[in-house]
């Protein structure tokens, strides 16, 4: 795991010069060491976290005719088979690194490489007899890559801030990126909330070179649905999953295992019980405010850590830490995703890391396997559409009068709204009038662009279900560009390297091809996942609630935040000129009263608050907290 950045400036206009500040500013995800390989029309800069081969994987790495130089971020799972058959084809390794692998498999199938790759990776691959620069991000996104080019130059680097740090551009708002933030809390790809830089998509590739940039999408359409019974595709599922999380426990260095309350977290510790010498360390966070409550972890996470004899730690959060933990965070998250457990992890990936260097964790299992509401909200709209018209519209009016029940509203908003739209508004934090109420004025520019992304990833599964296209939809757009950036910035914040088996390639082949139905079975979610998982927890374990890595957030949002809220959006702030004040006041004091439940369009409004301090005016930001951002560089 690692930071990189790549320039290409042909003219040598004097972009290089920025190397050194791009290399500051990556150091954090790679305290270990660094390197720069100055290639002429070409840059790369890396710095190291070092995980496998500490003392011989330095990079950047060199072909052994010299003709291909990479910089690799992240892990390759399968390096030691493709290692074998790269040295059958007669190529020569230096290291012992999974990232040399890469560079080889370049050599010998060029662009296609990707498609060998089992990991999480972004990198960049200089190739000087083509005089082309090749970027890559992994299959499901893990690994975040950001652009930018004024059609001639070109940087990529790991974060945002390397590309600020770079002066190619001012720091400014996107305002169809803040149209998509407040629809769907997060940016989706290829935009961020910063106008000018681009974001990678997961999945996809590019080249550039001196008549420009070309991209390139390497995700391909699911298999045929498999037509084994539940028992045989739970008991392959078990197997799959338990190879997976054995397969990410390669490492020369102490690794752990997040651990919350809930199954996903458990079945990776069952899984590394399973295969590892020693028990594996893990790692919890709770709120004392709360304890016992439904989002205190910690009881349920000891008494898993107990039955796994894991050698468990545990840290606390307070209210009161979490303005400042959300204001620390900011710096390292640059983009807002929404996800209210972003601080919680920020504390949690600073204690762990005081432990070890590496750390599995159980992000990803919901959006394939069928875990949330929304894909019970799918699964019932499939069988809303049969009902008579009128009666589904009389429905949708009574449930609006319903008091704090955001979901309830949303699904039955949903019953008149035709076709695969339905699927873009179960996204939807924000009904259009709030939006519209918000930005005064609705932006038709990001509603069409909302279309079409989701369009372009719901054409791989176009003769599917309205429940197969949810679960592909949020795994191939809302996994890649909100849990999975959140969970790389704040873990990589302090140097800790978070995987995620969930999302390895041969086990998500193998979900991606079981029927949805038995997914999410009868309104029943992840239904075939927990028969699955019988076959590794004890029942005590499986009878749980579902408990998501979460925060009291929405408690505070009655209390300390929002009076944050309606200090950050004075009528003299910054954002007043995109959004309505007195429209957030309004929020917060229905929020506060119990009327309507807004918790979390409250929430990306004090992330954005947060985000303009950061980025927009970083200049007159208070000491106090310019200091403490420079604590976690």
């Amino acid at each position: 795991m690692c930071g990189i950045a790549a320039i290409f400036d042909p003219d040598r206009t004097g972009l290089r010069d920025a190397a050194p500040a791009l290399r500051k500013a990556l150091r954090h995800r790679g305290p270990d060491g660094e390197g720069t390989a100055d290639l002429g029309s070409a840059l790369l800069v890396h710095t190291r976290l070092a995980i496998i081969d500490v003392e011989g994987g330095d990079q950047p790495l060199v072909s052994e005719d010299h003709r291909c130089t990479a910089i690799v971020n992240g892990e390759i799972y399968n390096h030691l088979e493709l290692r074998r058959e790269l040295e059958g084809k007669g190529h020569r390794f230096a290291t012992r690194s999974d990232s040399e692998v890469v560079l080889h498999s370049y050599e010998e199938w060029g662009n296609d490489c990707v498609r060998r790759l089992n990991g999480m990776f972004a990198f960049a691959i200089w190739d000087e007899p083509r005089r082309t620069l090749f970027l890559a991000r992994d299959y499901y996104g893990v690994k975040p890559l950001y652009w930018w080019s004024d059609g001639r130059r070109f940087v990529a680097a790991s974060e945002i801030k390397a590309l600020l740090a770079a002066n190619i551009l001012t720091a400014d708002i996107d305002p169809v990126a803040l149209d998509h933030f407040l629809a769907w809390r997060f940016v989706p790809a290829p935009r961020t909330l910063f106008a000018g830089i681009s974001k990678l998509a997961a999945a996809s590739a590019l080249v550039v070179d001196e008549g420009g940039v070309r991209l390139f999408s390497y995700r391909e359409p699911p298999g045929p649905l498999l037509q084994d019974g539940p028992a045989e595709l739970a008991d392959q599922l078990c197997n799959h999953l338990v190879t997976a999380v054995q397969r990410q426990m390669m490492s020369d260095v102490p690794y752990g295992a997040f651990l919350s309350g809930g199954l996903d977290s458990a079945a990776v510790v069952a899984a590394m019980a399973q295969g590892a010498a020693e028990a594996p360390a893990t790692f919890t966070i709770g709120f004392p405010e709360h304890r016992g409550g439904a989002v205190d972890e910690r009881s349920a996470a000891a008494a898993t850590a107990a039955l796994f004899g894991t050698r468990h730690h545990e840290v606390e959060m307070l209210e009161t830490d979490f303005v400042s933990e959300l204001a620390l965070g900011m710096h390292r998250l640059e983009e807002p995703c929404g996800v209210a457990s972003a601080p919680a992890l920020l504390q949690l990936s600073r204690f762990t890391r005081q432990h070890v260097k590496v750390v599995l964790s159980g992000q990803g299992a919901d959006e394939p396997l069928g875990g949330y509401p929304r894909h019970r909200a799918a699964a019932a709209l499939g069988a809303a559409r049969r009902v008579p018209r009128n009666l589904a519209s009389a429905t949708a009016a009574a449930v609006q009068l319903l008091p704090r029940n955001e979901r309830a509203k949303r699904a039955a908003r949903l019953l008149g709204v035709p076709g695969d739209q339905a699927l873009l508004e179960i996204f939807e934090i924000t009904a259009p009038p709030l939006r519209g109420d918000l930005r005064r004025g609705l932006s038709e520019e990001a509603e069409q662009e909302r279309k079409i992304v989701a369009g372009k990833i719901l054409a791989d599964v176009g003769d599917r279900d309205l429940l197969e296209k949810a679960l592909y939809l949020d795994t191939h757009l809302f996994l890649p560009d909100s849990l999975l950036i959140y969970g790389d910035k704040m873990s990589m914040a302090y140097g800790l390297e978070q995987r995620v088996p969930f999302l390895d390639i041969e086990l998500m082949r193998f979900v991606q091809s079981i029927p949805a139905h038995l997914r999410v079975h009868r309104l029943a979610n992840k239904w075939l996942y927990r028969k699955a998982l019988s076959r590794l927890l004890p029942r005590e374990v499986l009878s749980r609630r579902k408990h998501p890595f979460a925060t009291p957030y929405d408690d505070w949002l009655r209390t300390s935040l929002g009076g944050e809220l309606e200090r950050r959006y004075g009528q003299d702030s910054y954002l007043a000129a995109f959004i309505d004040s007195d429209v957030v006041r309004k929020l917060v004091s229905e929020h506060r009263s119990g009327r309507h439940d807004h918790k979390r369009i409250l929430y990306c409004l004090l992330e954005l608050a947060q985000w303009e301090e950061c980025f927009l005016l970083a200049d007159s930001r208070e000491p106090a907290l310019a200091a403490d951002a420079s604590a976690c560089a």
